[in-house]
């Protein structure tokens, strides 16, 4: 696989990063992972804005190129002839000067998962609201890996997170929405989630189509009680919950999400 690292484009096995890096040694450094559908990147800018702002949060300078890295990332497209996956961006501290390694990868969100749709279960791990790293794409992820192996041993494909208030947070790699009555529901940005590129992206066509959205502070038994269920990130795109925690939710009646994700579609033409 060919990669960008250190200003140039070379084999994967040829990277060599600093032992004494702080991504390394503390996982100080942000990602983005950004969505190629037929060889063409989706909400560049929307990530590099939020790439932007999470490097203030951390106090990690800025100091990219956006023109070329978009063009460094056209070029890794190009040399991996991806059609369809996604491209990450990882920014790296390395003491007074940071490296940039942009990878590709495949989607693995195939039309049968989509059709089945994913079973959740929550996380005994809670999130502090109040902590920055929940607010940021960070390279140390290691709660959200922890939440998710464990999701994945009981047999579910996403843990959802509850805050220290116990209030819904949202899913180890995805943001959350619910449907009650015809209104939809989603976490505020108060309850210490990621603000999500897909989850603006939904919320900007739930608002467009006049559909009721309500922001705030939910218990977990809403969701028990919800018509729908779906979750968001830059790849999957719009998922349908089909099981939270043995609650079974009928995908047949799953008409709000179903107009939803097709109006998503209409994105990327």
């Amino acid at each position: 696989m060919y990669v960008f690292f250190d200003g140039k484009i070379i084999n994967d096995e040829k990277i060599n990063i600093s032992s004494m890096s702080e991504s390394i040694l503390y996982g100080y450094g942000l990602f983005e992972t950004i969505k190629v559908c037929r060889g063409k990147m989706y909400f560049f800018d929307e990530h590099i804005n939020r790439m932007k702002a999470g490097c203030k949060l951390i106090d990690l300078d800025f100091m990219l190129d956006i023109k070329n890295i978009k063009m460094s990332c056209e070029e890794i497209i190009k040399a991996n002839e991806l059609k369809f996956g996604a491209i990450r961006i990882s920014y790296l501290k390395n003491n007074e000067s940071y490296y940039i390694l942009i990878t590709v990868r495949n989607n693995i969100y195939t039309e049968d998962i989509y059709d089945k749709g994913f079973k959740l279960c929550f996380s005994n791990i809670k999130r502090n609201p109040y902590s920055p790293i929940v607010k940021v794409k960070s390279n140390n992820y290691i709660e959200n890996i922890l939440a998710r192996k464990k999701a994945h041993d009981r047999g579910y494909n996403e843990a959802l997170f509850l805050n220290v208030y116990d209030k819904i947070c949202e899913g180890t790699v995805s943001n959350i929405f619910f449907i009650k009555d015809k209104e939809i529901y989603t976490p505020s940005l108060k309850c210490g989630i990621l603000e999500g590129i897909v989850r603006d992206k939904v919320i900007e066509i739930v608002q467009n189509l006049n559909i009721k959205i309500n922001f705030g502070e939910y218990e977990k038994d809403m969701l028990y009680e919800a018509d729908e269920i779906f979750l968001t990130n830059s790849l999957m795109d719009i998922m349908p919950v089909s099981e939270i925690e043995g609650r079974k939710i009928n995908l047949k009646n799953n008409k709000i999400t179903r107009l939803l994700m097709k109006e998503l579609q209409n994105l990327y033409r």
